[in-house]
């Protein structure tokens, strides 16, 4: 007997290879005493060799892989939101390991979820399981049980997750992993939970689902002992030196509501601070003040008029059509633009590395 499974959006294919070992099946319910891989990938090959330092020694053990248990196909350039091209060769389990666009956008990560749940739905076969794993509270915020819900998907697994050895969670625009993350001015590890689901109509029986609650704030560490921060307290002193210095000191996260900071020849629109103002009034209206915008003053065409539209996988409401064909691009990750040295050609993804780069650089 033999398990059909496929992996979408692994980074550099550390999971996928986890697999090759039959101990890291059992995080699948997999009972088959053979499996057929389809690793794939969100890049290209070759934007996979240029991003991830492993990968190609990843790539190279699934290609050979020729143990009795398993066989492997990798393909690239797969989308985990259109797994069309697989229709004719459904799968058994389908897994999404930290599913991220590259951006912190809630509505953004509830979309992608909806559909990568709806793409799978198309290729799964009788009986199938989809693997979800996300981090923290990720499966609170981002809705997933009601997405699944929707599509008409039952959460049968929710368990915290023990990575394989071998893999890492890599970010889609770098090689950097985000495995630890900086929390209240310490690093702190993040656990991940690995979420379960089948069909309701094929009597998928359902586990009670309990979700993580927001991050708080540590109980213990140091106070600010400033009367607007009654409460709050940090895990490290670098932290609450941290705080002190940006909201006491240089005030950036106090909002000036007692202000009147709006813009008199934009309809009264009204910024933060008056720094702020001011950069919209000289990027918008020049020194002149009685500049008007470009649209001031400028009708709506009356036939102009559009009815909104809903998406029938994410259940989003539009308020045109165009809106609604647009949103299909934020289901994919954000590119990252690259920054070359001119010298040497290395590339970079902060200009402020490059630029740190190039003064040092001695390639001729």
């Amino acid at each position: 007997m033999s398990c059909r499974v496929l992996t979408v959006g692994d980074g550099d294919l550390s999971y996928s290879r986890a697999l090759l070992d039959t101990e890291n099946w059992a995080d699948l319910d997999v009972e088959a005493v053979h499996v057929h891989l389809t690793a794939s990938t969100y890049d290209s090959r070759a934007s996979l060799e240029d991003k991830y330092g492993q990968v190609a020694g990843n790539i190279e053990a699934l290609e050979a892989a020729s143990q009795a248990h398993i066989t492997v196909m990798v393909r690239h350039d797969v989308d985990a939101t259109s797994l069309s091209r697989f229709k004719d060769e459904p799968f058994d389990r389908i897994v999404f390991h930290h599913p991220h666009s590259g951006v912190e956008d809630v509505h953004r990560h509830r979309r992608l979820l909806s559909h990568f749940f709806h793409a799978a739905l198309s290729v799964l076969r009788p009986n199938g399981r989809i693997y979800v794993t996300l981090a923290r509270d990720q499966p609170k915020r981002w809705e997933i049980i009601k997405r699944a819900t929707v599509l008409g998907l039952v959460c049968c697994k929710q368990e915290l997750w023990v990575e394989p050895p071998g893999y890492q969670r890599k970010r889609h625009q770098s090689d950097k992993s985000f495995h630890r993350i900086l929390l209240h001015g310490e690093k702190v590890e993040q656990q991940s939970t690995l979420f379960g689901f089948g069909r309701k109509s094929e009597g998928t029986v359902p586990v009670s689902v309990v979700l993580a609650p927001p991050l708080k704030e540590p109980e213990g560490g140091f106070a600010c002992e400033d009367p607007s921060c009654v409460g709050k307290k940090f895990a490290t002193q670098q932290g609450l030196k941290t705080h002190l210095r940006m909201v006491h000191e240089l005030g950036l996260k106090k909002r000036k509501r007692e202000a009147d900071f709006s813009c008199s020849q934009c309809h009264g629109r009204v910024f933060q601070d008056a720094e702020a103002l001011q950069q919209h009034v000289l990027a918008k209206h020049g020194k002149d003040s009685r500049i008007s915008p470009d649209w001031f003053g400028v009708p709506a065409p009356t036939d102009a008029v559009e009815t909104p539209q809903q998406c029938p996988v994410c259940m989003e409401m539009f308020p045109t059509p165009s809106a609604l064909e647009a949103h299909f691009a934020t289901l994919q990750p954000v590119a990252v633009a690259k920054w070359t040295c001119e010298t040497c050609e290395k590339t970079f993804e902060e200009q402020r590395a490059l630029r740190q780069h190039q003064n040092f650089c001695n390639a001729s």
